[in-house]
């Protein structure tokens, strides 16, 4: 379902003169300095297309949060893509780089690393693109054995920003090794790699959970500067602790961005990773004025980022995202469908917080 805005008929004309005596306008209104044509009043008259961002909004409130849900089960969940390759992550060399026997890696958009010392090129992440201007990294959270080669990787691409949506241990296991230097150790290799920390690890102030380090990487004749931010807010295979903090987060990403590859890390690097760069997909297509429909963009996603997206709870946070910023941007009135949505999206999240505490205790 795609929609256009129609342009603005009224041009500036000048009226005719009908006499030196009288100046008479014509079927033209002038507001401010602008003549507009009145329009024909008719009973046929067309209604105005709907704007993407309305048709889009239009839709969530119509599924709503279990139609939504719903949505996923059907057609999201099973979605794997045709024709995609997995030789790199199938050979015997690698299976050690993997953090998960069962998440596979596209072949086509695999990360391939550049080494001086040797010809190994693989990391388990995959090139994700937004638009024309921004591309994602969706990776693993490094194991002890591929530090070295993480860092690689953010020397390579030129990144300018890593966004750790992990904490190393959640619940006594592991979701990625520590692969930050100590701020006393000053430089620290992994393998071939030299890291640093050149502005100490500090709580961002009025965001809970969320860190900021300043990093200088060095690989071969090359040094990166790295922005690493990192919010722990957001459980596995679940959704963030406060949609607001999650925007303010999204908002430090942007920040720091210089128009290179934003490399973005979670344990498996599809869950809380996919969740987010969804988000960046389909806020890419509503600021465009085009048709977004999640369906569609999680697809998308997983053609590039094997099993992107874990279940319905993180695929109905998309949603809840989007709406989040649409309303923070004032590009969405919070007016009383948004409400609602919210209203109903907090009392399923509470639902679910309950039932897993229970679980774990």
């Amino acid at each position: 379902m795609r929609c256009s805005i129609l342009p603005d008929e009224g041009g500036r004309k000048i009226a005719e003169k009908k006499s030196r005596e009288s100046r008479l306008i014509t079927q033209e209104q002038i507001i401010g300095r602008k003549f507009v044509r009145k329009p024909k009043s008719s009973s046929k008259t067309k209604p105005e297309k709907l704007n993407a961002l309305e048709q889009w909004i239009q839709a969530a409130v119509q599924l709503g949060v279990r139609g939504i849900r719903k949505e996923f089960v059907n057609e999201v969940k099973n979605y794997s893509p045709e024709n995609a390759t997995t030789k790199a992550w199938n050979l015997d060399q690698n299976f050690d780089k993997n953090r998960f026997e069962d998440i596979k890696l596209e072949d086509k958009t695999r990360v391939k690393l550049k080494k001086i010392l040797n010809d190994e090129d693989y990391i388990h992440a995959s090139y994700v693109t937004v638009s024309s201007e921004l591309t994602y990294i969706c990776a693993q959270g490094p194991l002890l054995n591929t530090i070295e080669d993480f860092w690689i990787m953010a020397v390579q691409e030129e990144t300018n920003v890593i966004l750790q949506l992990c904490q190393c241990r959640e619940n006594d296991n592991e979701q990625c090794s520590e692969y930050l230097p100590s701020e006393r150790t000053g430089w620290k290799e992994y393998g071939a790699v030299r890291v640093r920390i050149t502005e100490p690890t500090a709580a961002v102030v009025t965001l809970r959970k969320v860190t900021r380090t300043k990093i200088e990487a060095s690989y071969s004749d090359k040094t990166q500067e790295v922005m690493h931010i990192a919010y722990t807010g957001w459980p596995d295979h679940s959704v963030p602790d406060s949609a607001a903090i999650c925007r303010e987060v999204y908002g430090l990403v942007h920040k720091y961005y210089r128009r290179k590859p934003i490399i973005v890390h979670c344990s498996a690097g599809i869950g809380r990773t996919g969740t987010f760069v969804a988000v960046e997909m389909a806020m890419a297509k509503l600021r465009r004025n085009e048709a977004c429909v999640v369906v569609d963009i999680s697809k998308k996603l997983r053609e590039q980022r094997l099993h992107a997206i874990q279940n319905d709870l993180q695929y109905l946070f998309i949603y809840r995202m989007v709406i989040e910023l649409l309303v923070a941007e004032a590009l969405l009135p919070r007016d009383q469908r948004v409400i609602d949505f919210i209203s109903d999206y907090d009392s399923l999240v509470a639902r679910k917080r309950k039932e897993r505490m229970l679980k774990n205790n």
